[in-house]
């Protein structure tokens, strides 16, 4: 008969928009024999934006990043350091660098969008410029910095990511602002 290996599965559903049917795909795979929906890889993204990116939990990251981690990002062509037994270390001194500038950063998720395994996530970070950033001392300037990241969900866990970003946005927001 075939083998026993479970195969990916995608799965077509129906729905409305303003009035307009429109069709839409939801891929549902197997991983190690359980039902993997792209909702669930979603709020695995949602559930690390909640966790280490709003609670500022950054051990929480040892938790969701998967042990096969690999993050394709380089700020400004830099990559950003890791250790290889500990994936979450390059995420952990990336974001704790901006919670340093932004003790009070916020992030909230826009939209996201699931296909297969891949999430994509469109976010705005939000903060106070309280603490020295990249050699920019404190402004006290509030900022909102709009991205999109795209993470790999395999085993419930954090795989790989991408991410575009613009780092000179968020630089220009830490500038002192001229006398009103």
């Amino acid at each position: 008969m075939g083998s026993s290996t479970p195969q990916a599965v995608r799965v077509r559903f129906f729905g409305r928009t303003r009035g307009r049917a429109v069709g839409q795909f939801a891929a549902t795979r197997f991983q190690g024999g359980t039902t993997v929906s792209c909702e669930d890889n979603k709020q695995v993204v949602a559930r690390f934006v909640e966790v280490c990116q709003n609670q500022h939990d950054l051990e929480f990251a040892h938790q969701v990043f998967h042990p096969d981690f690999v993050n394709h990002y380089a700020p400004e062509g830099r990559p950003i350091p890791g250790d290889q037994d500990r994936p979450a270390t390059g995420f952990q001194t990336f974001y704790g660098q901006l919670l340093h500038g932004f003790p009070d950063a916020t992030m909230e998720i826009n939209e996201q969008v699931a296909e297969r395994d891949l999430v994509a996530t469109r976010k705005t970070f939000r903060g106070t410029h309280l603490g020295e950033l990249w050699g920019h001392q404190p402004t006290g300037n509030m900022v909102e910095w709009e991205f999109i990241d795209i993470f790999r969900v395999k085993d419930r866990k954090l795989v790989e990511h991408w991410t575009s970003m613009d780092i000179g946005a968020l630089r220009a927001q830490m500038q002192p602002r001229g006398a009103e």
